[in-house]
């Protein structure tokens, strides 16, 4: 269970556009579509609270409370993840932003993939 080193450029993509979209406060999280997939992939909750920089009873009081998480917490969940992942389990405040970084990021991703055959 390491942390996947290699990081695709969509996820690099898929980083800075949240960053973009991430207020001074922070971004939430979906609380259950992120335990549904710790738990499908065979993690735990605080192994990927350590992998975030958080202990554990932080990581589960954030996700409870929906409280934010910081810009260094969202790249150690993207890199863990991965971009397409990580994009369902991110709250987005409206569907149009939601639609948005999605384009952004894996719509003109495939655009450079086509372009590089």
């Amino acid at each position: 269970m390491d942390l996947k080193a290699n990081i695709s450029p969509s996820d690099k993509n898929f980083i800075k556009r949240i960053e973009a979209a991430v207020s001074v406060k922070g971004c939430e999280l979906k609380k259950y579509a992120l335990k549904k997939w710790i738990y499908r992939n065979g993690y735990t909750q605080p192994y990927v609270a350590r992998l975030m920089g958080l202990p554990p009873e932080d990581f589960k009081r954030k996700l409870r409370d929906h409280a934010t998480f910081n810009k260094n917490e969202m790249w150690a969940l993207i890199k863990f993840m991965h971009a397409k992942d990580a994009f369902r389990v991110i709250y987005f405040p409206t569907k149009r932003k939601r639609k948005r970084v999605w384009w952004q990021v894996f719509g003109r991703y495939r655009e450079v993939e086509k372009l590089d055959e």
